[in-house]
């Protein structure tokens, strides 16, 4: 089953798989197309392939019980929206600086002893980075998205060995992943307290930052700083030089005409693009536009919360209580995330057509709940979903 991960295109660029199988066996790095792969030194055994099979996000994104979860947007116990009532947080923050603050909260009432998440490369700041956090000035430094590949699990084995208790933040599939692994290591049932992730539109091959770039006429060896976002709502793509020169473009030329034609394959397939594993996902509350769609003017950023599980939900209720966020008290309908996260909304009705016509060819594909996706396409029009299957035909 690994190498049907590669073949099949599942991979998610996680990293997991060198964290638990070590890197004498598998060694994630970059291929020719941008994005973080596996390359395995030494044939698994066939206990180890069973095992990887288990854990790894980009096969195994299956709920153990998906009773009463909504077909879109998973299991939720709130849905409402905040800020972070930190100014430098809420500014430095993608959207609204919910993730910072939970993440600061955590550390600042040692209620946590880290918080693995990622952040730019100090050598190399066009390029993503786990980082392990101790104080909640060091999220700071790290808060924005990051729209690039990021192996955020590639030292779990490791940190999880040298602390006593950790909260992750990480990209759906990467809180997947997690999860698999807790159920099936002790140790990281018992130390991970929190996990914490975003909706994710997909991963962009570095590729596509790398175009941005060359766009800008900037060396890599010159770069200072580089920002997909954040420093306001929802911010600039942004890079310093080291001759003090600043070069920006918007979030809607940024994302919208180079990082989004650059996606992974495993992203074109995902099922979880909301984060239904965590225990608290936080997105962008967008407003929508006369033209249905959301408006990305800048202004002061609104996070989108959704507690989808009791530990979760209490930790909402202690991080307000102690003041790191104001919430609005506003409980959103599943409509109504729909009309602030088009995409995701989209994206998961049509998911079943794109997986039938996989199968159709003889491809593999993850494993999902699908009596989920069969919900989710219910609600989606006939003619999009033959759009989407003839789609996926030619792409493959």
């Amino acid at each position: 089953m690994s190498s049907k991960v590669l073949k099949d295109n599942l991979c998610a660029g996680c990293g997991i798989c060198e964290s638990v199988f070590g890197t004498e066996k598998v060694a994630v790095s970059y291929n020719n197309e941008g994005f973080l792969r596996p390359t395995f030194k030494q044939e698994l055994t066939k206990s180890e392939n069973n095992f990887f099979e288990e854990i790894c996000p980009g096969i195994n994104a299956k709920h153990e019980d998906p009773t009463n979860h909504d077909p879109l947007w998973g299991p939720f116990l709130s849905i409402s929206s905040g800020h972070a009532n930190n100014e430098k947080v809420r500014y430095s923050g993608s959207s609204g600086g919910g993730l910072t603050a939970v993440a600061s909260y955590l550390l600042d009432k040692k209620r946590v002893e880290c918080v693995l998440h990622i952040g730019p490369s100090e050598t190399e700041p066009y390029l993503n980075t786990y980082k392990t956090s101790y104080t909640s000035q060091e999220v700071l430094s790290n808060a924005g998205s990051r729209y690039a590949p990021s192996a955020t699990l590639i030292n779990l084995v490791e940190i999880l060995k040298a602390h006593t208790s950790i909260a992750i933040i990480g990209k759906p599939c990467d809180i997947v992943g997690v999860r698999n692994f807790m159920k099936k290591n002790e140790e990281a049932k018992t130390k991970i307290k929190h996990l914490l992730s975003f909706m994710c539109a997909g991963v962009p091959s570095q590729v596509a930052t790398t175009k941005i770039i060359e766009q800008f006429k900037v060396q890599k060896k010159d770069i200072v700083s580089l920002r997909y976002r954040g420093e306001g709502w929802p911010g600039y793509f942004k890079i310093e030089d080291n001759k003090s020169n600043t070069h920006k473009m918007t979030y809607n030329e940024s994302w919208g005409t180079v990082l989004n034609k650059h996606l992974q394959f495993r992203c074109k397939i995902c099922a979880d693009g909301t984060g239904e594993f965590a225990d608290i996902t936080c997105a962008d509350a967008w407003e929508a536009s006369e033209n249905g769609y959301p408006s990305f003017e800048e202004k002061k950023g609104i996070s989108l919360v959704i507690t989808r599980n009791t530990n979760g939900k209490q930790l909402l209720e202690d991080v307000v209580k102690s003041g790191y966020i104001t919430m609005s008290g506003i409980n959103f309908s599943s409509s109504e995330i729909a009309q602030m996260q088009p995409y995701q909304k989209q994206r998961k009705q049509n998911l079943l057509a794109r997986l039938f016509a996989l199968k159709l060819v003889g491809r593999s594909t993850p494993n999902y709940n699908i009596n989920a996706l069969i919900k989710a396409s219910l609600k989606e029009n006939p003619l999009r979903l033959i759009k989407n299957f003839l789609g996926m035909l030619k792409r493959i």
